[in-house]
């Protein structure tokens, strides 16, 4: 598709307040981790009020469309009460968002470009990610079981910024309400 033709995506300007404020659940961050030759890649996603990450092996790499596949496991990992938007930058691997818009019914919000503050939370992850899977690693060989093991590592660290209470207990209490 010609840039000047694609439709203005949704405007991380245009989000409710609550979502700046974190008093609300459900709000994710996804970003990627490339791998070695940017031939590998990781999904991140971690949810704005618990701190709560999810990390997604993509041993095909961060094409547009194997995103899609990528983002439908992460997203279907997280209960539907606690899924009410995501947040992206505006990499192209993110140019089939409108397929994932169709699947799930929930807000998407795009970050201006170059502007990685605006998803401060994700970034933030991202280099605890990078202590366990280097730049320059093969992350197509990494083993999905051990990617999820890796994040309830980081998920399991108490943090200050939440009252030394850890991503996993308060995510745990979250999807428990009903």
């Amino acid at each position: 598709r010609n840039p000047s033709t694609r439709p203005a995506l949704p405007n991380i300007g245009g989000r409710p307040a609550n979502l700046g404020d974190r008093t609300e659940l459900g709000h994710w961050e996804a970003d990627q981790i490339i791998g070695a030759h940017n031939r590998s890649s990781m999904l991140s996603l971690t949810e704005r009020v618990t701190r709560y990450s999810i990390l997604v092996t993509m041993p095909e790499g961060y094409t547009a469309q194997a995103m899609v596949g990528g983002l439908v496991d992460g997203l279907d990992r997280i209960p539907g009460h606690l899924l009410r938007s995501v947040t992206f930058d505006q990499g192209p691997e993110w140019a089939n968002w409108e397929t994932i818009a169709a699947t799930y019914s929930i807000d998407y919000w795009f970050c201006e470009p170059h502007s990685p503050w605006q998803r401060g939370q994700i970034e933030n992850i991202n280099h605890q990610w990078r202590w366990w899977f280097p730049r320059g690693t093969d992350l197509g060989g990494v083993d999905p079981g051990y990617a999820d093991h890796v994040a309830d590592i980081i998920n399991g660290q108490r943090r200050r910024k939440l009252n030394y209470q850890s991503p996993a207990a308060l995510y745990a209490a979250a999807t428990n309400v009903h």
